[in-house]
């Protein structure tokens, strides 16, 4: 039985997005974010009875996290969990939602995410090994990405250059999107190549800013969302895709070689069955440029070791061959774990985004990514998710 548009996306929340905002808990975030989108969709709280929550890892172990955030909404639900794939959660909670939907457990869930990034009553938990990567500055997914960076350069001429073409498109978009975190400040190619290096080769503006916030999206079905308050954006497809690809030389030894990750871009397409030239715009799991330049590859839209002239000459600005993050991305709209991505696909898809609004957007293709790199081997987590207007 296939579920290909048995459920639809109807409500999407953002809190405001910042820095620092110490005026919220993560549940406080991750409570606002869902009123907002259970208003946006023209519901109320009695009306759903399933919750989904990303783990907010920084805030620890704490038992039974979604029952306790339902019984702070006020619901009265059938299916609840709380859930950890790292960047790639807020996809992988759609899925489970349109999952849980189609087998009766619940008909209506909200999807949803907090995160404070300055706990002050729960310390921060170590990943296992730690010890180990700790002695060779490997402290944290930074200077393990600078490495995935160096080893694409080393193997495709990717240039720093091209990772700074990511960057501008991203913070381009961001200028157009007044909830973005780093709206009104505008940046050139030129000022990514002068900023200081982080972990070489990333640079500063290679980077993701630090991020308090929260988000939601609201999953029913088709049938019942015909009658709602937007048109509904239908979930025609999804993967994931689970494993250890890198630091394998016995099974793989091409790191850049991401075909682990591409399976779950090649599930979504097939549930979908449409191809990536169907696609009118991409929301792509950005937390650091060259992550986007291996969503691009995994995801089909060009050949292993070909992203980086991909993204080149605005290809991916709006206008160009493939939008891409049109609120800002992780990278300049806000961390958001990827929750922005979902919100600003389904924005694009009602044409709700003003002057970055993608014409005629009638499919859009959206990326998780997530993992541990301080444990031996890194082992990593990709969602894909494709919704149609």
């Amino acid at each position: 039985m296939s579920l290909k548009d048995t459920c639809a996306i109807v409500g999407v929340g953002m809190t405001k997005l910042a820095r620092k905002n110490p005026e919220r808990s993560s549940v406080g975030f991750a409570l606002e974010g869902c009123k907002s989108a259970i208003e946006d969709a023209g519901l109320t709280k009695d009306d759903v009875d399933g919750l989904l929550v990303v783990h907010p890892a920084q805030q620890g172990e704490r038992h039974g996290w979604s029952g306790r955030m339902a019984d702070l909404l006020g619901i009265s639900s059938t299916f609840t969990a709380t859930v950890d794939c790292g960047g790639a959660t807020p996809i992988v909670l759609v899925q489970m939602a349109a999952m849980a939907i189609n087998a009766g457990m619940c008909h209506t869930v909200v999807c949803c995410y907090g995160w404070q990034n300055n706990p002050i009553d729960v310390p921060l938990s170590l990943p296992p090994g730690f010890q180990f990567t700790l002695t060779y500055g490997e402290i944290a997914a930074t200077p393990f990405l600078a490495q995935v960076a160096r080893r694409h350069m080393h193997d495709f001429g990717t240039t720093s250059r091209q990772l700074g073409a990511v960057a501008v498109a991203c913070r381009k978009h961001a200028n157009m999107n007044p909830n973005a975190q780093m709206y009104g400040r505008p940046m050139t190619l030129e000022d990514h190549q002068n900023s200081r290096w982080i972990s070489e080769p990333l640079r500063l503006l290679d980077c993701p800013p630090w991020t308090d916030g929260g988000g939601a999206v609201v999953v029913t079905s088709a049938e019942r969302a015909k009658d709602l308050k937007h048109r509904p954006s239908y979930v025609s497809g999804w993967g994931q895709a689970h494993g250890a690809p890198l630091l394998r030389p016995w099974r793989r030894p091409e790191v850049s070689d991401w075909a682990v990750w591409s399976k779950a871009g090649e599930i979504a397409f097939r549930m979908a069955g449409v191809t990536q030239k169907d696609i009118d715009v991409c929301q792509l799991y950005d937390a650091y440029t060259i992550v986007l330049l291996l969503q691009l590859e995994s995801g089909g839209f060009c050949k292993v070791g070909e992203s980086g002239p991909f993204v080149e000459d605005g290809r991916i600005e709006l206008g160009g061959e493939l939008p891409c993050n049109t609120a800002g991305g992780l990278l300049s709209e806000g961390h958001t774990f990827g929750f922005g991505h979902i919100v600003e696909a389904v924005r694009q898809l009602r044409g709700d985004c003003g002057e970055r609004q993608v014409k005629d957007a009638d499919m859009a293709f959206v990326t998780g990514f997530g993992g541990v790199v301080n444990e031996y081997p890194p082992t990593f987590s990709l969602s894909t998710l494709i919704i149609r207007r």
